[in-house]
């Protein structure tokens, strides 16, 4: 007996009428710009730096130095065009009777006086506010700060140091 094996092949034919899709559509963009502000940061994550350098410990009078912020003079501050902000700063970590004070790094007895100057003032920057403004079209600024330590022979050897906080208001 032998097996027959029979294919049977099919068309189907779908007709299907012309799309009707919109080939043009639009669709809305919006965003938000807030005000807001940056400032650049030294290696250390610090707003910058101020180093008085190396004295004798017979040293008497006055040195100065300003403050550094990544290789430029004074913090750098980005704002958004069009705002103003508040700069303010404290007394440091060991003020004595409202005086920033440097404070050996071994002897916390041993003290260097010192006073901030900011944005060119020749009143010291205690803990009162200074203002920047931002106009259209400007959105960095330099704040020159300055620090001079009073030196009073004879001063303990060794590093002395303090930590200010400054605050950006808006």
């Amino acid at each position: 007996m032998r097996a027959a094996a029979f294919s049977i092949a099919g068309l189907l034919v779908l007709s299907v009428a012309p799309a009707q899709a919109e080939l043009t559509k639009s669709f809305q963009l919006s965003a938000t710009i807030a005000n807001g502000c940056s400032v650049a940061m030294t290696g250390t994550g610090a707003w910058g730096d101020i180093s008085l350098g190396s004295v004798s410990g017979v040293t008497s009078g006055s040195v100065s130095a300003n403050l550094l912020s990544g290789g430029n003079a004074g913090m750098q501050i980005s704002c958004t065009p069009g705002m103003s902000v508040q700069v303010s700063a404290d007394n440091g970590n060991q003020p004595l009777g409202g005086v920033r004070q440097l404070v050996h790094s071994t002897n916390s007895t041993s003290k260097v006086p010192y006073q901030l100057y900011a944005n060119n003032s020749a009143t010291p920057w205690t803990t009162q506010t200074i203002t920047l403004s931002f106009p259209a079209g400007t959105s960095l600024q330099s704040l020159p700060v300055k620090a001079t330590a009073t030196l009073a022979a004879p001063m303990r050897a060794g590093d002395y140091s303090d930590t200010v906080h400054v605050t950006l208001s808006w």
